[in-house]
């Protein structure tokens, strides 16, 4: 049987800045449709749990940002 995975990365570019910049990144996982790594990928991103290192924000902090939460 084939097997699919996605390897995604989060970009964003804030107000003024003129490139963007990895905020996180992450992986679907090993399944048998592109369909399926799909959804987990989406459900990763949904409920901000993708990974993050060095000086990437972490999801709580993207969270906070979205909703308009002071950190």
């Amino acid at each position: 049987m084939t097997d699919y995975e996605i390897v995604y990365t989060l970009r964003r570019r804030s107000p003024g800045e003129e490139d963007f910049s990895d905020i996180g990144f992450g992986i679907s996982g090993i399944w048998s449709t592109p369909d399926e790594c799909g959804h987990m990928m989406l459900s990763d991103i949904q409920n901000y749990a993708w990974e993050t290192e060095g000086n990437m924000p972490t999801p709580e902090e993207i969270r906070q940002d979205l909703e308009g939460v002071e950190r």
